[in-house]
């Protein structure tokens, strides 16, 4: 049925005797894509599940001829939505902070966006952000920390000689780097020509890069592995197979986060430019707000598309559970130790460095190996949620 359901999509996107423009059309059919099952109430723990997205677009700072949104209407699909929270990404143009005029732009727009917030004094954790956008290298989406503190510590003249201190400084000021739509790499043959853009992160691929790029790809905390409009435009449309950049994208943070040794969080957007929205990313916070929010997606407690996949649990045979952004040193001098895992959300797949190795049904437990002679990560598919990862032996 989804197969039928992407060719008669891509026909109706292809088609161009509708009378309607191409925004009209995505946003046809990003209305009626699904939405993630309801989450409100529910706790693993004691940590309380949110929802919400990470990559939203607004008007403005974002151009009339590219978002078709305002952010009163952002709040209300929000709302409508049962989100939680939600990060504004606006676009800012790559390296900004070595002119002086791009500075001041940039910091009265973001000043102006933080104000209007104010003002409408939302229900849900609204968030300021932007979407920095190297259209050579890849775009990163930035929230957390604020930017007239970050440029105040960094001359336009230091930026220009080492432009890497802008992102340093972000994150040294609590601030949270999101690399987005990471393996989204051109379609030869498109009804659209954006999809022949490349938006993917080409630092990944290897090759020399600008130095603020090479310190994104060691230091930026979380990967956006589910993307919507990249789901539902390019790969269930287009492509007819829905998951590939989803699970791309899922390897790839595995990857990385073995070869760096650190937590790489799985995180969703959006992405939205126009009159839909969707929760994308699910947290499992400490509390409501944004440095709850920060502090649970610092510690990759996060699952993406669905809340299910964060009733992930793991242990070691015998040992305490964990749960999703958790990591254990095992004492082990196997190559390999049996794990027992299981979820309360739904049927499970089981994962392991991204390679299957069984499946439960809800809250029924499974044995499964993990090596434990080098960093090894755990996730989870829930329906069609999908967890950050439990790490053994990483850190």
């Amino acid at each position: 049925m989804r197969r039928t359901l992407a060719l008669l999509g891509a026909a109706v996107l292809a088609s161009a005797g509708l009378g309607c423009s191409k925004n009209q059309l995505i946003d046809v059919t990003m209305n009626g894509s699904a939405h993630a099952s309801p989450h409100r109430g529910m706790h693993v723990g004691e940590r309380m599940l949110l929802a919400g997205d990470l990559h939203c677009h607004v008007l403005p700072p974002d151009a009339s001829h590219h978002v078709s949104r305002e952010l009163p209407e952002v709040l209300t699909l929000a709302q409508e939505e049962s989100l939680d929270f939600v990060v504004l990404t606006p676009h800012v143009p790559a390296r900004f902070f070595m002119d002086d005029e791009m500075r001041g732009w940039m910091l009265r727009t973001q000043q102006d966006l933080r104000a209007r917030i104010e003002r409408l004094k939302p229900s849900l954790v609204v968030i300021p952000g932007f979407e920095y956008t190297d259209h050579h290298y890849g775009h990163v989406g930035a929230a957390f920390a604020e930017p007239s503190e970050v440029l105040a510590a960094l001359s336009s003249e230091e930026a220009r000689a080492t432009p890497e201190r802008f992102f340093e400084l972000w994150v040294a000021r609590g601030g949270i780097l999101t690399i987005n739509h990471p393996v989204n790499r051109p379609l030869a043959r498109s009804p659209f020509h954006e999809l022949a853009y490349d938006l993917s992160w080409r630092a990944f691929r290897g090759g020399a890069v600008p130095p603020e790029v090479a310190w994104i790809t060691e230091h930026a905390q979380t990967l956006e592995t589910y993307n919507t409009t990249v789901t539902e435009i390019r790969d269930l449309f287009i492509v007819g197979e829905e998951d590939r950049s989803l699970r791309e994208a899922a390897h790839l943070a595995d990857r990385v986060a073995r070869t760096q040794h650190r937590r790489f969080a799985a995180v969703g957007g959006s992405d939205s430019h126009g009159h839909w929205l969707r929760a994308t990313t699910f947290v499992l916070a400490s509390e409501r707000s944004a440095a709850g929010i920060r502090e649970a997606i610092g510690a990759a407690r996060t699952c993406v598309r669905g809340p299910e996949a964060c009733t992930l649990e793991v242990r070691p045979q015998g040992g305490a559970w964990l749960g999703v952004g958790d990591s254990l040193t095992t004492s082990s001098h196997e190559p390999a130790a049996t794990f027992e895992g299981r979820a309360g959300g739904g049927d499970a797949t089981f994962l392991v460095n991204g390679a299957f190795v069984g499946n439960a049904s809800r809250g029924s437990v499974v044995s499964f190996p993990v090596p434990t002679d080098r960093c090894s990560i755990v996730r989870a598919i829930v329906g069609r949620s999908w967890s950050s990862g439990i790490y053994v032996n990483c850190f």
